[in-house]
């Protein structure tokens, strides 16, 4: 299953990297935020409160914040290689 899971970061990864050659001008790459907004806007704008209430108020603004404005093709490539490493045959 976290081979699966490794894979499907990947091909991620590879389609997250190939928008941000081909579609973005200036050598901007998008963040994990921006994707997730496009993606599915009304849960990012939840999460947010729901965190800082529910769960830790430190957890948005020195976590979950910082992540999200990292680059999305290298995140979801780390993640990928994670759950490969992970679900490896031994």
């Amino acid at each position: 299953m976290l081979r699966v899971l490794g894979w499907v970061f990947g091909l991620i990864g590879v389609a997250l990297l190939a928008v941000d050659l081909f579609e973005t001008r200036g050598g901007a790459v998008r963040a994990v935020g921006e994707w997730w907004f496009r993606l599915h806007r009304d849960s990012l704008q939840v999460a947010q409160p729901a965190i800082e209430r529910h769960v830790a108020p430190w957890l948005w603004g020195d976590v979950i914040q910082p992540f999200l404005e990292l680059p999305a093709a290298p995140v979801a490539l780390a993640l990928a290689a994670v759950f490969l490493l992970l679900g490896r045959r031994r």
